[in-house]
């Protein structure tokens, strides 16, 4: 039975990756969908738009760890290291569309790792004309992420200096570095990564004096322009910003008394920030210095948390309860990120040109292959219809 490549096409990207990466080995023509960058793009927004249980790296001391979300429902979960020597040392920058970013080398050194191809790619380092704008920086901020004006991904670096902030902006399309407008020296940066939300990386500022509130800045990757909203009503004693839901997410902990969740209002309408829950101490899992919310569920009942750096539980909103997750053979402090697992292909830029020269000379062999074809026709008047087809097709 024959189907035609646009009904394989409709077939293939309602599979999940795990199963797709066995498929490429079908066909040349499955593998060529499969491959194809409007596939990989189609298949990725259908994942998005489902709301597929995906992946989940787990990363400390140094080392990066997969699973997927559906092991964090048993009670006790194994992972895969990811042992290549490129993210040896590496911590976690940011994650998007499948893709994430790490760095090593006190964020000189950045690396873009699909897990699930287990594909890596080594960006290029910053030029020594931006490196000097860093020397005196002891912690340069960074963040990763997604610009869907220009379908491009880019990394974001931030160094504090006395007279203004630098900004450098990586883009994996052009592989190149480039600096952006400089922030103004009266805001101050909360040491922390960029979280993406809506097209642009966000962290946490305070701008000078100090009469003045704190704000949530954001960085418009396809703008490459600069916006600010306001920090709701936070009293607490440790304030984090993180990334939960395709939302944004303030926690205030309040010390050994409660932790309020804020998240942040996406539908334009009301306040920028509503309260969604409040986690009392001693709870129903003991004491804790501050909470991280990773993920909800998919019902929305309960939320999964990361407690201290050490353990991660499934929390019940409603019931109040608790199911701790046992993790084989992580570190005692870790961080938990989610990422949508994708189909993108990290190929390398000189990969990349080899691949297009590959193209033109064999094109150039196959008009060379034909006009010796016609050369031979010339001599001896023989030529089979299948050399005649191929000629008239290049006129």
């Amino acid at each position: 039975m024959f189907l035609p490549n646009e009904l394989i096409d409709d077939i293939l990207y309602r599979v999940p990756v795990k199963y797709l990466l066995r498929c490429r080995c079908v066909s040349k023509e499955w593998c060529s969908i499969i491959d194809s960058n409007a596939f990989v793009r189609k298949h990725c927004k259908r994942t998005n738009e489902c709301n597929r249980g995906g992946g989940v790296v787990i990363s400390g001391d140094g080392k990066v760890f997969l699973t997927d979300v559906d092991s964090l429902r048993d009670d006790i979960v194994d992972v895969i290291e990811l042992d290549d020597a490129c993210v040896s040392g590496a911590e976690f920058v940011g994650v998007s569309n499948g893709l994430v970013c790490l760095c090593k080398d006190n964020k000189n050194v950045f690396v873009l790792c699909n897990p699930s191809t287990r594909k890596y790619r080594m960006l290029p380092r910053i030029p020594s004309v931006f490196g000097r704008e860093f020397e005196e920086v002891e912690v340069p901020l960074c963040g990763f992420g997604y610009d869907c004006v220009n379908d491009d991904y880019k990394v974001v670096k931030i160094g504090e200096g006395e007279e203004c902030t630098v900004v450098i902006v990586y883009s994996l399309k052009s592989n190149t570095w480039k600096r952006i407008q400089d922030i103004g020296s009266n805001v101050r940066f909360i040491p922390e990564r960029g979280k993406l939300v809506g097209g642009a990386l966000h962290w946490m500022t305070i701008k000078y004096p100090r009469n003045c509130c704190g704000f949530v800045f954001g960085i418009d990757l396809g703008l490459e322009q600069y916006k600010e909203d306001p920090f709701p009503d936070v009293q607490g004693t440790f304030i984090c910003l993180v990334y939960v839901g395709e939302s944004l997410c303030i926690t205030d902990n309040y010390h050994e008394s409660h932790t309020d969740v804020w998240l942040m209002n996406n539908h334009g309408n009301g306040k920028v920030w509503y309260k969604a829950f409040t986690v009392e101490q001693p709870g129903p899992f003991g004491t804790f210095k501050f909470i991280r919310p990773v993920a909800f569920s998919n019902t929305g009942n309960d939320v999964l948390l990361e407690v201290d750096r050490k353990k991660l539980l499934w929390y019940d909103l409603e019931k109040k309860t608790v199911k701790t997750i046992k993790i084989n053979g992580i570190p005692v402090k870790f961080e938990t990120h989610m990422y949508t697992e994708s189909l993108f292909q990290l190929t390398e830029a000189k990969q990349l040109h080899k691949l297009s020269q590959d193209k033109k000379q064999k094109q150039q062999q196959k008009k060379g292959g034909f006009k010796l074809k016609h050369e031979i026709y010339l001599i001896t008047g023989k030529m089979d219809v299948s050399d005649y087809k191929e000629g008239t097709t290049d006129g």
